[in-house]
């Protein structure tokens, strides 16, 4: 029988209602109590990380939880991380980034709270633990959520309160949970570059824009020292003229800038040749994150910047060194 590691970091699928609203207040071991059945196909081990909302997470809890994976990665046969649904892509993509581990690591949550009439943890738990000791699944981390196993990189939630909340667009998910057991669409394997690092020490902003949106955000960001700021650009990765000229003060102030885009679907690229196009902007330095949405490109980033090497950062984000990109 395979032996998983449990590690509970709170959310919704371990809260109960409170006179302030819903909070996580139930810990691993008391949803073991709870639901026996869900954990009796696998052998576990529990640890009770943190206790909180994903909304609430830091990234310092991250990096805890990477380093807590590695430490028993050698000893057993994977890893389910219970986690707030706000957040878990997130999660599930740095883990993606910064794990060099021989074994998978599977994310998951709950929609609806543990005290409601029909809770959905208990399945979602049931599938996490079956696909981390599936003998198909050997490395990368995933979310699995309402029978569907996602791989990290492209996963996304897609509904802020339905139960079937998570999409990987195009990609489409790695396997469906079924009567007879997971069913495989494709390779279950990281869709994403590797960078195996141990700590954070860079800072990233994100800057919106939208029709006339201003360079304020960005100036204001450059004049807090931060390192890195991923802009989330318009269409194929433009943007208005004042935030352009805002973008080139940044790269003049050694400010790593990455381009992605609002769309749901596409990569940016630089096509127009502007004032605030990507072509453009690609003459003044900056760097485009494909098709990765603004919040895993802040993560990938973080990463980036927290290594050692300058070459990493530009490395990370060329999709021309994977074959068929959309990888990197």
């Amino acid at each position: 029988m395979s032996t998983v590691y449990i590690i509970a970091t709170g959310g919704t699928i371990v809260s109960t209602s409170s006179d302030t609203g819903t909070v996580p207040t139930e810990s691993v071991q008391e949803l073991v109590q709870a639901y026996p059945e869900t954990f009796e196909h696998v052998d576990i081990e529990l640890e009770q990380l943190t206790q909180a909302p994903s909304s609430e997470l830091t990234i310092d809890d991250l990096v805890t939880l990477s380093d807590r994976v590695r430490a028993v990665a050698d000893d057993i046969d994977g890893v389910v991380v219970l986690h707030g649904t706000d957040t878990i892509e997130e999660t599930a993509y740095y883990l993606d980034l910064v794990l060099d581990v021989d074994i998978p690591v599977v994310l998951t949550g709950a929609q609806r709270p543990y005290d409601s009439r029909s809770p959905d943890g208990p399945a979602n738990i049931h599938g996490a633990l079956a696909a981390a000791s599936h003998d198909h699944v050997r490395t990368g981390a995933y979310v699995f959520f309402n029978d569907r196993l996602h791989a990290a990189r492209p996963v996304t939630k897609e509904h802020s309160s339905n139960p079937d909340a998570y999409g990987s667009g195009n990609y489409g998910p790695v396997a469906d949970r079924t009567p007879n057991g997971l069913w495989f669409y494709r390779r279950p394997e990281s869709l994403s570059v590797t960078l195996p690092t141990r700590d954070i020490t860079a800072t990233v902003e994100i800057v919106p824009t939208s029709t006339d949106t201003d360079g304020r955000q960005i100036s204001h960001a450059i004049d807090r020292g931060v390192d890195g700021i991923v802009v989330d650009a318009l269409g194929l990765g433009n943007v208005p003229a004042n935030v352009a000229d805002a973008i080139g003060d940044a790269v003049d102030n050694d400010v790593v800038v990455v381009i992605a885009t609002r769309c749901h679907n596409g990569v940016v690229s630089p096509v127009y040749g502007s004032k605030g196009g990507g072509a453009t902007l690609e003459e003044e330095g900056v760097l485009f994150a494909s098709n990765l949405p603004a919040h895993k490109a802040r993560i990938k980033l973080l990463v980036a910047l927290s290594q050692q090497s300058d070459e990493t950062v530009g490395e990370a984000f060329d999709a021309s060194q994977i074959d068929g990109h959309g990888y990197a």
